[in-house]
């Protein structure tokens, strides 16, 4: 188990050592920096979960301490309780002012500094689940939950904000999976879902960051490439169909191939995004009318 960490700073040899001894544990480390000066590159360093400050040092106080700490983002959001001898409104009111979360009296009572600092580390760890929670959220408002590619709702927002900021050369490919209703019936839908998930990271590896794939519904991937004519993206298409074609599937020790067909478009500003889309897709269809696996750009005439 990860241990948390817990920044003491005082120039009191003898007052860090009371609280390490009251503290530490096997869930707990004790740092210890005997300055102001010295606390804040270790902060910077260590990032604890927590800071106990003194008030009262030599060089620059608990104060001014807390202070530049709160202007670093590595720190600034670190909670941190003020040592103190002063435990008059004024003092406490000023700790607040500069950023402190709480106070602790000297001389300690082991019992309430434990209990101080229990309830920080739990907010702490409250804030650390509620950003995970948050993250996991976001990305799934983004993405497709079984390939985890970006989800179409998703992928129509960028290919709009795109279009929208003037960057309107780029190519689109929609692929679909050929024969996958056979896929499925001779091998189980766990065959299939394998297939997508498998196909996904092929795209993912094969394609450079700056291209975009979603999962566009079904067993259909759209994907985007900016700066592309219809040369290039015929180019980048025939090469994820090829690497689909060599690829080996394997479902439950049974190992099957499958390949895939693409319709191109290079975008025409003069039509909405999702026209350029419905001509990918007629494009998509006539190369199924061909005989499948392989890729066909769009042609109007």
């Amino acid at each position: 188990m990860e241990k948390d960490t817990v920044l003491v700073v005082d120039d009191s040899e003898i007052i860090c050592t009371i609280i390490k001894d009251i503290l530490e544990s096997s869930s707990l480390h004790i740092a210890i920096a005997h300055s102001g000066e010295e606390s804040i590159p270790i902060a910077k360093t260590i990032r604890p979960t927590l800071i106990l400050l003194d008030i009262m040092m030599t060089g620059i106080d608990g104060y001014e301490t807390c202070k530049i700490l709160k202007e670093f983002p590595e720190t600034k959001d670190i909670p941190i309780i003020f040592i103190t001898g002063n435990n008059d409104s004024e003092s406490v009111l000023r700790g607040f002012e500069v950023g402190a979360a709480d106070y602790v009296s000297k001389p300690f009572i082991p019992e309430e500094l434990k209990a101080r600092v229990k309830v920080h580390m739990q907010n702490v760890r409250s804030q650390r689940e509620l950003q995970v929670l948050m993250k996991e959220l976001k990305e799934m408002a983004i993405t497709d939950y079984l390939t985890k590619l970006y989800n179409r709702r998703y992928f129509m927002e960028k290919l709009h904000e795109y279009v929208e900021s003037d960057y309107t050369e780029f190519a689109l490919i929609l692929f679909d999976v050929d024969n996958f209703k056979y896929i499925n019936d001779t091998y189980g839908h766990n065959a299939g879902d394998i297939t997508l998930v498998s196909m996904s990271n092929i795209f993912r590896l094969m394609l450079s960051e700056e291209n975009t794939v979603s999962r566009w519904g079904g067993e259909e991937f759209l994907v985007f490439l900016p700066n592309s004519d219809l040369e290039h993206a015929l180019k980048i298409g025939n090469k994820l169909r090829r690497e689909v074609e060599k690829y080996t599937f394997i479902c439950e020790n049974i190992e099957f191939h499958c390949t895939i067909t693409g319709g191109i478009v290079k975008y025409d500003p003069e039509l909405s995004v999702e026209k350029n889309i419905t001509c990918a897709d007629q494009a998509l269809y006539q190369g199924k009318s061909l005989g499948k696996n392989l890729c066909i750009c769009y042609s109007d005439s």
